[in-house]
């Protein structure tokens, strides 16, 4: 059986990055300077998730304001990009009242950060947030501090280049660390970090983001908080622990106990280079984390529905010619029999030109399809075929509930009737089964080739549903 963990020497020191750190997140009324001005006073001190600085003057937001440094650890930092312009009123009784303006800061550098080298990208996060990569991903091996450490630790392929993500524990925080094996450019590690935290985040519900601390090889720094915030997703499609879910029925998670597989290094790099690619493939997952992480279940059915949409598209292969169903012309014979045996012993209520109506349809059952001039339904399934992923009714019915939402039937509703509370179970069944048959495409598409866990067969009961349907499908 293949080891869950690759055993490396790869080893790492975290330590004078996490002092930096330490130490700029304590900055309090740092003062600022304003290149060819003496007049201009900038106080800069941190607040909760950014670096806030106050200028002792009134400014609008079209004013040009100068590129402004401050010195720490006997490096010069330049800052020139700001956001968010307030103004407001401060009164002391020392200083009497002063007029300011607020800014946030979207990034500062010190001023010999390099352009190109090797980097390290540090995203804080909260220690519950920190739950190792075990249940989801294969890992590799790293060495810090005299420690082994088994299950912390990814690494990621994107066009030749390695990138290595590691989870470590600093007193009261964590951390997501990017860091490159090889040298490039500081925009391109940007975008190549920026495509594996999408990636890590479509398995494991979570994509850092929002603050980052980067550190060139030189012990250089650049800061930034432009980016989209932390996002927690809803759904983990790969896990390789059954009793990780309460959902799941103890009897099932006991047969499933050493068989459910992780996603390996090699599929990830296939997920993240695809992702790093192409830009659609990329808004897939972004919309699956952004509307996933709002859980709302007005916005989340109607966005699955638009990335059936996209993915029907961008995973289709184009093709020409007739498709004929039924190939073996005694089987299709045998089927035709049949269903009018079936249309024979229900034709009670039918007048003999509806069931004529009926069976001359049957003779024509199997007429080849044009595969140029697919309806929007079978344009909508037909990667599914591709990938030889199996979809039953079942399944195709819930796919072409796009339809009802594109067409503004929000809340799923039918003839039957539904009280709210019923209403709400539906939609938030139909979410997990779109997004169980949207893993399914993205992750065979990726090269993977385990067991996917169905979101929806928890809720089956609680709306009265009987399928036949087991908790994990493998593809």
């Amino acid at each position: 059986m293949k080891s869950s963990t690759k055993r490396i020497e790869n080893n790492k020191s975290f330590n004078t990055e996490l002092n930096f750190i330490k130490k700029i997140n304590e900055i309090e009324n740092i003062e600022l300077k304003e290149a060819n001005s003496r007049y201009l006073f900038a106080l800069l001190n941190r607040e909760e998730l950014k670096f806030k600085l106050e200028i002792s003057n009134i400014f609008s937001e079209n004013d040009n304001l100068q590129e402004l440094s401050f010195s720490l650890e006997n490096k010069t930092f330049i800052v020139k990009e700001f956001n968010d312009v307030g103004k407001k009123t401060k009164i002391s009784s020392e200083s009497g009242v002063q007029l300011l303006t607020s800014i946030d800061l979207d990034t500062f550098h010190s001023t010999a950060f390099l352009k190109k080298g090797c980097y390290k990208a540090f995203y804080p996060l909260e220690l519950e947030d920190i739950k190792t990569f075990h249940n989801e991903f294969e890992t590799v091996t790293y060495q810090r501090n005299g420690i082994e450490h088994f299950y912390d630790c990814l690494r990621v392929t994107i066009e030749t280049r390695e990138y290595d993500v590691t989870q470590i524990k600093d007193e009261n925080r964590g951390y997501y660390v990017f860091d490159c094996l090889q040298d490039q450019t500081f925009e391109d590690f940007s975008d190549a970090c920026y495509s594996i935290q999408q990636a890590i985040g479509f398995i494991n519900k979570l994509m850092v983001g929002g603050e980052k601390f980067v550190f060139d090889d030189s012990g250089e720094f650049y800061y930034s908080n432009y980016i989209r915030p932390t996002l927690r997703g809803l759904y983990s499609p790969v896990f390789s622990n059954p009793f990780s879910k309460l959902d799941i029925e103890r009897s099932v998670a006991e047969e499933m106990v050493g068989i459910l597989s992780r996603i390996s290094l090699e599929d990830l790099s296939s997920l993240a280079t695809r992702i790093h690619q192409n830009p659609e493939f990329s808004v897939v997952i972004l919309i699956i984390l952004e509307s996933t992480s709002i859980a709302s279940l007005l916005l989340i059915p109607s966005s699955f529905a638009v990335i059936i949409e996209q993915l029907s598209k961008h995973l289709n292969v184009k093709e020409v010619g007739l498709d004929k169903p039924i190939d073996d012309p005694e089987l299709e014979s045998t089927i035709i029999d049949e269903l009018h045996q079936v249309i024979d012993k229900n034709k009670k209520g039918f007048t003999p030109e509806n069931i004529l109506k009926l069976k001359r349809r049957l003779n024509g059952i199997n007429r080849p399809t044009n595969k140029k001039a697919l309806t929007n339904n079978e344009k909508l399934t037909r990667p599914f075929e591709q990938l030889d992923i199996e979809l039953t009714l079942h399944d195709i019915s819930i796919i072409e509930h796009r339809n009802d939402l594109f067409h503004g039937n929000v809340l799923l509703n039918t003839n039957q009737s539904r009280d709210e509370e019923t209403t709400n179970l539906y939609m938030a069944y139909v979410s997990a089964k779109l997004f169980t048959l949207i893993s399914k495409l993205i992750l065979k598409s990726s090269g993977y080739g385990g067991y996917i866990y169905n979101q929806a067969k928890y809720l089956e009961s609680k709306l009265g549903l009987k399928t036949n349907e087991q908790y994990f499908d493998k593809i």
